[in-house]
């Protein structure tokens, strides 16, 4: 692990931030795991998250006031509420025989979005990324919304992912059976019109039918036989 004392030059730690974050360590009676730093606007600040045992330590080292006068500032992290360690890294070719690694890591609580695309801040980067994953509590950790695996700069390659909720497949005929019909509904015009009355058929009472004798004689005659 990178710690505050085998911290590479870039960006540069001076005397009195490094005395001023071992003071905090001290008071709290832990030592650091891992360090990792980040350059602020300004020439001289820093951002440095230290790993401890008991948290991760959140610190800012900035003018107060002037530039004659810095402050640290620090905020400690229990790992039950550090969410959503995300590192991504990406190594390709620049040469036959030469290649050339870059790290992203970014954090969802306390928010983080660091890039690392040098060797000595690449592992100092993967090293506090790997003390995060195994310090940070399980339970509580949260999948920051992402851009793909392996994108690690805007307009990057993006991962195909599986949708949440996969559509339902379609339903196909098997063995030459067809689909059963789904009945239709009625329209809004049909069913607002109101039921019309059963029609009523009237017997014709002028034609009166013949008795059986007659239609016996009539099918004997149709036969040929009378």
């Amino acid at each position: 692990m990178v710690r505050l004392a085998e911290w590479p030059r870039t960006p540069y730690l001076n005397d009195e931030l490094r005395e001023w974050v071992r003071l905090h360590l001290d008071a709290l009676g832990v030592d650091d795991v891992a360090v990792y730093a980040v350059a602020g606007r300004e020439d001289d600040e820093r951002r440095i998250l230290v790993v401890t045992e008991v948290g991760l330590l959140d610190s800012w080292y900035a003018p107060r006031g002037s530039t004659a006068r810095f402050s640290l500032n620090i905020r400690l992290y229990p790992w039950q509420a550090v969410h959503g360690v995300d590192l991504r890294g990406e190594t390709y070719r620049l040469w036959a025989h030469e290649h050339q690694s870059r790290w992203r890591l970014r954090l969802a609580r306390p928010a983080l979005d660091a890039l690392a695309e040098t060797p000595e801040l690449g592992k100092a980067l993967t090293q506090f990324a790997a003390a995060c994953s195994v310090m940070a509590e399980p339970a509580g950790q949260q999948e920051p919304p992402g851009d793909g695996p392996m994108s690690l700069r805007p307009g990057g390659r993006q991962a195909m992912e599986e949708p949440a909720f996969a559509p339902p497949p379609d339903t196909q005929p098997t063995d030459g059976e067809s689909p059963p019909a789904q009945p239709s509904a009625p329209s809004p015009e049909a069913a607002a019109q109101p039921p019309r009355p059963p029609i009523h058929v009237e017997p014709d009472l002028e034609r009166e039918p013949g008795s059986e004798e007659d239609r016996a004689l009539d099918l004997a005659r149709r036969l040929g036989l009378r």
